[in-house]
């Protein structure tokens, strides 16, 4: 999901609300400037689902995404990818979602 910075975020306070791994949130958004956040500023944050899919979050695959490009986003392997979504093939559309393993950070 996408999230816009407001008035006294910090990516800490985020990463604690929203329950995911602060490294994570760095490494899904290696632009940002994490000692100069400004109001407005836009990133992405994994989505976790509840209890049943601890192990896993999820994320939409967007334009211009190749397997490859995810596979390094996230240092994990294709087998990674093929077991966590029952996938037969490694075409994605944009808006595919994928169960990407949580225990990377």
């Amino acid at each position: 999901m996408n999230y816009v910075i407001g008035q006294g975020d910090s990516l800490y306070s985020i990463s604690r609300e929203y329950n995911v791994p602060l490294p994570l949130i760095l490494r899904l958004n290696p632009f940002v400037d994490i000692y100069n956040l400004q109001v407005g500023d836009e990133i992405c944050i994994p989505v976790v689902e509840g209890a049943t899919q601890e192990n896993v979050f999820e994320y939409m695959v967007e334009e211009g995404d190749s397997i490859q490009s995810i596979l390094d986003k996230f240092g994990i392997d294709i087998e990674d990818i093929i077991r966590n979504n029952g996938l037969n093939s490694i075409m994605l559309l944009p808006g595919t979602t994928l169960n990407i393993p949580n225990d990377i950070v």
